[in-house]
C-alpha cells in the first residue's frame, strides 16, 4: 500500500509542477502583450505608476530580459508582439524557416516565464 500511496502523491506533484509551468508560461504571454501595447503606443501623462506595484515591477522586470536579447531576436519579438505579425509572416519578411521563428518566440516565452515569474 506504501508504494502506491508514495506513486500517486508523486504523480500528484509532478501534476500539480505542470500545472503552475503553464500558469507561468500563460502569464509571460500577456506580459509580452502588454509589453507589446506600451511599446506601440508609449504612455504619455502623468500616471501615477508606484514601484511597488507589481504590474510595474513585472513590466521593468520583462523589459530588463527583453533589453538583454540579440538585435535579430529583438526585431522578431517587435513584429510578433508590437506589429502583431504571426510567425508564418515574420519568417516571410526575415527570409528565415518559420521553425526558427516560433523557436524564437517560444524561447523569449520561456524566458520571461522563468526569470520575471519564478
Amino acid at each position: 500500500m506504501g508504494k502506491k500511496l508514495n506513486r500517486t502523491a508523486g504523480k500528484v506533484r509532478i501534476e500539480a509542477l505542470q500545472h503552475q509551468r503553464k500558469e507561468r508560461i500563460s502569464k509571460a504571454g500577456l506580459l509580452l502583450e502588454r509589453w507589446g501595447q506600451q511599446d506601440r503606443m508609449p504612455v504619455t501623462g502623468e500616471l501615477e505608476l508606484s514601484e511597488v506595484d507589481p504590474e510595474f515591477i513585472e513590466d521593468q522586470m520583462t523589459a530588463e530580459v527583453l533589453s538583454s536579447l540579440t538585435a535579430e531576436k529583438m526585431r522578431i519579438v517587435r513584429q510578433h508582439w508590437s506589429a502583431g505579425h504571426s510567425a508564418a509572416e515574420i519568417a516571410e519578411m526575415e527570409d528565415q524557416p518559420r521553425n526558427e521563428i516560433r523557436q524564437v518566440l517560444g524561447f523569449v516565452v520561456e524566458q520571461i516565464a522563468d526569470k520575471v515569474l519564478k
